[in-house]
């Protein structure tokens, strides 16, 4: 599992084959989609020379045509004017995952016992609701949200006026979890109010993976 920010991928290669597939099919120009905008934030912030492409500040993203070569490349404008471009690429690999990303992990691992007490609720066969088609076995059938996970944990954010940027986590793996355990219980009491779940099979939870980075290429 790899997180960028609160946004959730299966690894570190499907993040970078979503990037490959934004960049050569984004319209020339500045970015001017709201989700997009904030994972170059979060992407840019990873870059090994952060502080110094950064600079001044970020104004704004753009996607220009390579001068030398075939296809397009990333671009950061500043807020003095001055821009560059930037290997997104680079942003990904060898980077650890950031403590942010964790934080988010580890909120997705306390309400795991919430999605298992749903998944038991289901009788097979179940009606996926992505695709509509028919789930007959229980290796097929996985839990998903109707509102996207991060969208929760932004709203949970804003609610309660909490920056998960500057939490702790304490523990890897599916043992990680926030240090403040109050703000962890808190975060379930919010989820078992606010989250909408749906049975869904597993290849549609992969393209709808898949569509979630291809969102990227929806700007201009």
């Amino acid at each position: 599992m790899y997180w960028l920010g609160p946004f959730q991928y299966s690894s570190k290669q499907e993040l970078l084959d979503g990037l490959k597939v934004f960049v050569a099919t984004a319209p020339v120009g500045m970015v001017s989609h709201k989700i997009a905008i904030q994972k170059l934030h979060l992407l840019i912030a990873l870059h090994p020379d952060a502080e110094r492409k950064i600079g001044s500040g970020i104004d704004h993203f753009k996607v220009q045509r390579n001068v030398l070569g075939a296809g397009q490349g990333l671009w950061l404008v500043r807020s003095d004017g001055t821009e560059e471009s930037f290997s997104y690429k680079r942003c990904i690999t060898g980077v650890r995952q950031s403590s942010y990303g964790k934080v988010c992990e580890a909120l997705r691992f306390s309400v795991r016992s919430q999605l298992i007490a749903y998944r038991e609720t289901l009788t097979l066969p179940a009606i996926c609701a992505i695709s509509g088609e028919e789930i007959v076995h229980r290796s097929n059938l996985h839990i998903d949200h109707k509102v996207p996970f991060w969208r929760l944990l932004q709203a949970f954010s804003e609610i309660h006026g909490i920056d998960l940027s500057v939490l702790d986590t304490v523990g890897s793996g599916e043992g990680l979890a926030l240090v403040d355990q109050e703000i962890s219980k808190a975060f379930e009491t919010f989820h078992l109010t606010h989250a909408e779940l749906q049975p869904s099979s597993k290849t549609a939870n992969i393209l709808k993976g898949g569509k979630c980075i291809r969102s990227l290429r929806h700007v201009g």
